[in-house]
């Protein structure tokens, strides 16, 4: 017993291995320690790459916006030219200064298989001289194809013009009737309708949920929104509709396609239906190369769908794509080739559809820019919509027109007082006039193009 306490009071004792196992429970610790703090500076490394990353997708986005913008520059540029140069026009077509800005632009510049030598290595010294860093897509679309919804507008100042101008116009009853027909507000509520009986038929949910439903109301709700106070003599009781959500109309333009969300009666899928083809932005002309479906039956209501189909096989075929470079050429294939109608029928369309407000062309002024910067895993993207105004134009006062109208008649009657020198009179008249109708002719001038609309992602 004596010995084994004496063992016992040994083995309590002993303090061999003692500083192995400190040494040991240090190196776990410090191991643990370190393992966290490199854990630690590595996720705060990647951290501070992802921001350097950010940042430089953020600037080449910034540099593709601006490069776009440099392009439309060079496009306004290359108008205002043309329209000032007659001669110019006969080798320079609208489809040939859209090549200015509607090609893609990709960076790093991919190398073809086909390129020579001399190709590549400008590519390469381009690669080489240019500050750009990551990768840049950038696009520009044409949007100079919808209408402008803010055309259903009434300002107290336009109906203040529109009255001095109607004491002077002794029929205006056919006036109103091709605003009716003709005007942004027929025309708006014509293709809503179209879409929601399209949608029905393809959508039994969408049919049961607006069954009945008035596009007329709908368009009055957008109309008394951007209109004046006190403008509309008779709104269609769209006033009390805003009255039942307890909301007040802006009165004023629409600024953005998200304000629509904000009306009564228009819900997502409504304003879904809308977007694709009505814009809250203004251009100088419908693009005749970029009109849908929709928009070529606005504009020709007589149309059959087998028409339209041919209009497009037409305008778009991928072997031999046709380019509307001015409107008598869109005549001649709704007149001559495609027999759609008459060229009298389609000249008095038009210029009622140009009396209110909607004229159509081929040259665009409203575009979406898409610039989008990619570094490492980080990407930016600037969507960014610019308008081209166009310079006002100088309108002919009525009294002026009138002095000259009268001034004329004195003339000819003048000249018919000499019997000898009537027709020579005349002929020197006549190119008198060409000549001050030519000179007076005012040309479409292009203004500098401007950011009206940015969304940053």
């Amino acid at each position: 017993m004596k010995k084994f306490l004496k063992d016992l009071h040994h083995i309590q004792s002993n303090q061999d291995g003692i500083a192995l196992m400190m040494v040991i429970t240090a190196i776990v610790l410090l191991t643990t320690i370190m393992i966290t703090f490199s854990f630690d500076s590595n996720v705060n490394k990647l951290k501070a790459y992802n921001i350097e990353d950010k940042g430089q997708a953020k600037l080449t986005a910034e540099s593709g916006l601006q490069m776009a913008m440099a392009r439309l520059r060079l496009y306004k540029e290359a108008f205002n030219y043309l329209e000032q140069n007659d001669a110019a026009k006969d080798f320079a077509t609208p489809e040939v200064i859209n090549s200015i800005w509607n090609f893609p632009f990709i960076y790093p510049i991919p190398v073809g298989k086909k390129m020579n030598q001399i190709q590549r290595d400008a590519i390469k010294k381009f690669s080489e001289d240019t500050f750009l860093q990551g990768s840049l897509k950038l696009t520009i679309n044409n949007i100079s194809n919808k209408i402008n919804l803010n055309l259903l507008r009434v300002s107290l100042l336009a109906q203040a013009e529109a009255s001095q101008e109607d004491d002077n116009d002794d029929d205006n009853s056919s006036n109103e009737e091709d605003e009716s027909e003709f005007g942004a507000e027929g025309q708006i509520i014509k293709s809503l309708k179209f879409s929601i009986e399209q949608e029905s038929l393809k959508d039994e949910i969408f049919q049961s949920k607006y069954f009945g439903l008035d596009p007329t109301m709908l368009v009055n709700v957008m109309k008394v929104n951007v209109s004046d106070t006190d403008s509309l003599q008779d709104d269609g009781g769209a006033s009390s509709e805003f009255d039942q959500i307890a909301s007040t109309p802006k009165q004023a333009p629409f600024a953005s396609m998200s304000e629509m969300y904000t009306l009564p009666g228009w819900d997502d899928d409504l304003v879904k239906l809308v977007k694709g083809e009505f814009t809250v932005h203004g251009a100088i002309m419908i693009d005749l190369n970029k009109i849908t479906d929709k928009m070529l039956r606005l504009l020709i209501p007589t149309i059959t769908e087998e028409e339209v189909k041919e209009f497009f096989e037409y305008r778009d075929n991928p072997e031999d794509p046709k380019y509307f470079n001015t409107k008598d050429d869109f005549k001649r294939y709704i007149v001559e080739i495609g027999n759609v109608v008459t060229s009298k029928d389609f000249d008095e369309t038009m210029a009622k559809f140009e009396i209110q407000g909607l004229k159509f062309g081929p040259s665009p002024s409203l575009f979406k820019i898409i610039a989008v910067g990619v570094k490492g895993r980080s990407t930016y993207t600037i969507t960014a919509f610019v308008s081209i105004p166009a310079k006002p134009l100088i309108k002919k006062k009525k009294t002026e027109e009138n002095t000259a109208d009268n001034e004329e008649e004195n003339t000819v009657d003048d000249n018919n007082n000499d019997t000898n020198t009537t027709d020579n009179d005349s002929n020197d008249q006549n190119n008198t006039d060409d000549e001050t109708k030519k000179e007076e002719e005012q040309k479409t001038q292009l203004l500098e193009p401007r950011i009206i609309e940015i969304f940053i992602s």
